[in-house]
């Protein structure tokens, strides 16, 4: 009896020395699989919430040039994929920032229906929105020349 007792205890012991290790192993791979992964939809929703900044870029520069029966078909995809993205992101602060932006859906669709210039306004402020979610610097500002002064 002596002897099965010590062979289960040897073999317990020899059990534990090869599971222990692979166990602890293995625990330590899916740990990093698992911020892997978070990282990855990270990386996936910047480059998610880079393409409406792209789309929006756009919409911009359509209404910059006062084509606004194009602006407002560009507008309505816009904000739809503002509005998919902010059901999708696991970013608290994209999803803020998108949720912001889609408030703003009916005065920029008033403003383009009137053919507003001052849409273009709201339109830079949600360039500033995005690019700061993203952490891009903000976009330069144009600066002021001094007045030319007169040849005599």
């Amino acid at each position: 009896m002596k002897k099965v007792l010590i062979v289960l205890v040897l073999l317990g012991i020899a059990y534990g020395v090869g599971y222990w290790p692979q166990r602890q192993g293995r625990a330590g791979v899916e740990e990093r699989l698992a911020r892997t992964e978070a990282d990855l939809a990270t990386a996936q929703a910047r480059v998610r919430l880079a393409a409406i900044l792209g789309q929006l870029l756009t919409l911009s520069d359509v209404v910059e040039a006062k084509n606004y029966g194009t602006a407002q078909e560009m507008s309505s995809r816009f904000f739809d994929a503002v509005r998919q993205e902010s059901e999708r992101t696991p970013e608290a602060a994209f999803k803020a920032t998108l949720e912001s932006i889609l408030q703003m859906r009916d005065p920029v669709t008033a403003g383009l229906t009137r053919g507003d210039a001052a849409t273009l306004e709201l339109l830079r402020g949600f360039e500033t929105r995005l690019r700061n979610a993203l952490g891009f610097a903000p976009p330069p500002q144009p600066s002021a020349s001094p007045a030319p002064t007169p040849v005599t």
